[in-house]
C-alpha cells in the first residue's frame, strides 16, 4: 500500500482547511514526504494558475514519490460546492473541479469528493436532489474518462455535506452511476462516527474503495500515543482480506512536533500491517 501526505501549498491556510496539511512549494513538499519515508502526496491544488503541472512533475520525479490522488477539499474550504443555492457559486464549482480532473488526468491519478458535493437544498425534494445529483455525477464521470481521471465520492459528516453520509448510500450512488472513472474514497474518521464499526464499513465497501484516508478519530494521525479507539491492526487486515490495493493517506498532527509525528504514524502503520 502507498502511504501518502496531504499537501498543498502555504496559501492554503487561509481558508481554514479542517486538516492539518504538509505546507510549501511542490518541490519541498516533494522532498519532505520523501524525507519523511512517505511514497508521495495528496495534493490540494489552489486556484488556476497557482501551481503547474509541469512544476508538480518535476517534483515528484527530482525526489522520486507520486502523486497519489488530488484531493477537492479546498474548493468547499473556498465556500464552493455543486450543490450551493446560488447558481453561481455551483457552476464555480464546477469548473474547479474541471480544472483538478485536467489536473490530476496528467498524472493518471483520481480526484476526491467528498464536501465539495454540497448539501441537499431545502427547496428540493429529495427525489428531486438525486436526479439533479445524478447529472452532476455523470457529466463529472464523463468529463473525468476524458482527462484521463476518475472521480471518488466520499460518504460524508453531516457537518460537511448531508448528502451521502453512510457508506451504503455511497455505493449505491457508485452502482447507480456504473462507470469506471465514478468510484469511492473512504475515511477511517467518518467511518468510526457513522458506520457500526470501521471494519463493517470497509467490508460494505469491498470492491469500490479505491482511495482511503487513514486517520484516528479527530482526524489526526494513527498509531503515535497510543491512544488510538481505533484497532488498526484488524483494519489493515480487513484491507488485505477485501483485496484493497489502492493508496492510503494521512494527516499532521495539529500540536507538537507534528513531522516528528508523521513518521511515527508511517512506522506505525507499517509495522501494523500496511505492507
Amino acid at each position: 500500500m502507498q502511504l501518502s501526505l496531504l499537501a498543498s501549498t502555504p496559501d492554503i491556510a487561509a481558508t481554514g482547511y479542517m486538516v492539518n496539511l504538509l505546507l510549501g512549494t511542490p518541490g519541498l513538499l516533494a522532498a519532505e514526504a520523501r524525507a519523511l519515508g512517505y511514497d508521495g502526496i495528496e495534493f490540494f491544488p489552489g486556484p488556476p494558475g497557482t501551481v503547474g503541472v509541469a512544476e508538480v512533475d518535476r517534483a515528484l520525479k527530482a525526489s522520486d514519490v507520486v502523486l497519489t490522488t488530488v484531493n477537492s477539499g479546498r474548493i468547499v474550504a473556498e465556500g464552493l460546492t455543486l450543490r450551493h443555492p446560488e447558481a453561481a457559486i455551483r457552476s464555480r464549482a464546477l469548473t474547479r473541479l474541471k480544472d483538478l480532473l485536467d489536473f490530476a488526468g496528467h498524472f493518471g491519478v483520481p480526484v476526491t469528493l467528498a464536501g465539495t458535493k454540497g448539501s441537499l437544498p431545502t427547496s428540493l425534494s429529495a427525489e428531486s436532489g438525486a436526479t439533479l445529483a445524478e447529472e452532476i455525477f455523470t457529466h463529472l464521470t464523463r468529463f473525468a474518462a476524458g482527462a484521463g481521471s476518475a472521480l471518488l465520492l466520499a460518504p460524508t459528516d453531516e457537518a460537511d455535506s448531508n448528502f451521502i453520509c453512510t457508506v451504503a448510500d455511497a455505493v449505491a450512488w457508485v452502482r447507480r452511476i456504473n462507470d469506471p472513472a465514478f468510484g469511492l474514497m473512504l475515511d477511517t474518521h467518518q467511518l468510526h462516527r457513522k458506520e457500526a464499526s470501521v471494519i463493517e464499513g470497509l467490508r460494505a465497501a469491498a470492491g469500490y474503495v479505491r482511495h482511503l484516508h487513514l486517520y484516528d478519530p479527530g482526524r489526526v494521525p494513527p498509531g503515535p500515543g497510543g491512544k488510538s479507539s481505533l484497532d488498526w491492526p484488524a483494519i489493515l487486515a480487513t484491507l488485505r482480506d477485501i483485496g484493497y490495493e489502492g493508496a492510503a493517506s494521512v494527516c499532521l498532527a495539529k500540536a507538537g512536533d507534528r513531522r516528528a509525528q508523521a513518521m511515527k504514524a508511517l512506522s506505525y502503520l507499517r509495522s501494523a500491517g500496511a505492507s
